[in-house]
């Protein structure tokens, strides 16, 4: 098991090298410089001062030279100083919106565990019945609506007209003067759109992949023989059907983590939620080098991350592979 562990974190490292390489020639080769945005606007600005605002930045050596700059930093744990006005370093930055962002994440995916798996499980073993029906119709219309249209919609109706939940922010006004429990509540008021709007495509998929693994499980001859012996249905199902239905169930949960970051920089927006995903946004439209390197950076790493969890979870829930 610890040589498995090596080799995935040495694979792990070298696929994060070669994304912060792409990540890097492909930012500099879009339109713009990070000199734009200081220089655009002020028509005193001389092809002089331009030239000492790239060279500060030092912007004016080769592409591959800064980006191993920038690599000795980053080895050190160093993303650099943010190019923004208030030239704070990038992590300080990145360190106070992660925590948001990963809460959220991690949130939609129990969301899409506790509610996918099950619905998915019950659909299978009521194969063509007027639940299996109703829920192939839920999804399709899962899978079709835009996040950002069923966000703007739920604002609409929980915030403007019932004026049930928050439709901005993470927390109220009077946050600090609520007592701990008050806190914890306002928190919970604030998250539960946008957790639902992360969550709610992630439900459609893994339900419709879960509906299709059990059904290709539950016909297999290990089943029928579980089955002729007498088991109850309930211990074919969830003792010796769900595991082997769950393996596919693990990649694709493993594969969705680089969609719920993404999907952060929409809904964050949306919602006026300070996280990795506004920043990354606030970032582009600077075109903020540093800043944005360091969020692509942790991003694809919690994205390797996440994929390397899920083949660690395959020997949890294969015997086979903690066999081999």
């Amino acid at each position: 098991m610890f040589t498995y562990l090596a080799k995935r974190v040495l694979e792990l490292s070298v696929t994060l090298l070669g994304i912060t390489l792409l990540s890097f020639f492909i930012l500099h080769l879009a339109p713009g410089k990070p000199t734009d945005v200081l220089t655009e606007l002020n028509p005193k600005i001389t092809p002089e001062a331009r030239e000492r605002l790239e060279k500060y930045y030092g912007l004016d050596k080769p592409i591959i030279v800064q980006y191993l700059n920038w690599l000795k930093r980053v080895i050190r744990l160093d993303f650099g100083e943010s190019f923004s006005t208030d030239h704070r370093p990038v992590w300080e930055k990145i360190k106070e919106k992660i925590p948001i962002t990963l809460a959220i994440n991690i949130l939609s995916m129990l969301v899409i565990f506790l509610i996918a798996i099950p619905v998915g499980i019950s659909s299978a073993t009521r194969q063509y019945s007027l639940y299996d029906k109703i829920t192939t119709v839920v999804v399709f219309v899962g899978f079709a609506m835009p996040g950002f249209w069923l966000a703007l919609l739920l604002m609409m109706f929980f915030g403007v007209k019932l004026h049930l939940l928050p439709i901005s922010g993470i927390k109220s006004l009077n946050y600090d003067s609520l007592t701990f429990l008050g806190k914890l509540l306002d928190l919970g008021k604030h998250l539960i759109l946008p957790v639902f709007v992360s969550a709610f495509g992630g439900i459609a998929g893994i339900s419709r992949y879960m509906r299709s693994s059990m059904l290709e499980v539950i016909r297999q001859d290990y089943i029928t023989t579980a089955r002729a012996k007498g088991l109850p249905e309930n211990k074919v199902i969830y003792r010796h059907a769900l595991r082997n239905a769950l393996l596919p169930i693990i990649t694709i949960l493993g594969l969705s983590v680089p969609g719920l970051i993404g999907g952060s920089v929409i809904f964050e927006q949306i919602f006026s939620i300070p996280g990795m995903g506004r920043l990354f946004w606030m970032s582009v439209m600077q075109r903020d080098y540093p800043l944005i390197m360091g969020l692509l950076t942790i991003g694809a790493f919690l994205t390797l991350l996440g994929n390397m969890l899920a083949d660690l979870c395959y020997a949890l829930v294969d015997p086979r592979i903690r066999r081999q």
